[in-house]
């Protein structure tokens, strides 16, 4: 039970999009008729996510913001709280020439050492530089 709300605003005078989510879980736990007991439903109760973005004659910009909320994780031996974190990603892609495209992304540039899955690795600052070439 729950409820996902989402919205996006075009403004094509501006170039710009402006798009947003959230999301509420009724209950962060089920009942488990094998082993009797409740059990997590391994995602928050709460999280919500915003995003701008803006094609401009200097490229295309976009900038992404992601909340989740604290939550229990159990999976077979992997178990324990993940969250709450914040994170901010950062993308900008500009074509160089017809078929040459130079794209950069910063992700979680805020740095918010955090685990989205026990038993996986903890993350923190990306930066991601590629060139594609479109043919």
């Amino acid at each position: 039970q729950g409820v996902d709300m989402g919205f996006t605003q075009f403004l094509p005078e501006y170039d710009l999009i402006i798009d947003g989510n959230i999301s509420w879980y009724g209950t962060t736990e089920y009942y488990n008729k094998l082993t009797k007991k409740n059990d997590p439903i391994n995602a928050p109760k709460w999280k919500w996510n915003a995003s701008i973005k803006w094609d401009s004659s200097m490229g295309k910009f976009a900038l992404n913001y992601r909340h989740v909320d604290e939550f229990k994780w159990d999976d077979g031996i992997w178990a324990g709280i993940i969250g709450p974190y914040d994170i901010l990603d950062f993308h900008y892609n500009y074509l160089i020439t017809k078929n040459l495209e130079l794209s950069v992304s910063a992700l979680n540039f805020m740095d918010d050492h955090h685990k989205e899955l026990i038993g996986g690795a903890e993350m923190g600052r990306q930066v991601i530089m590629r060139i594609t070439s479109i043919f």
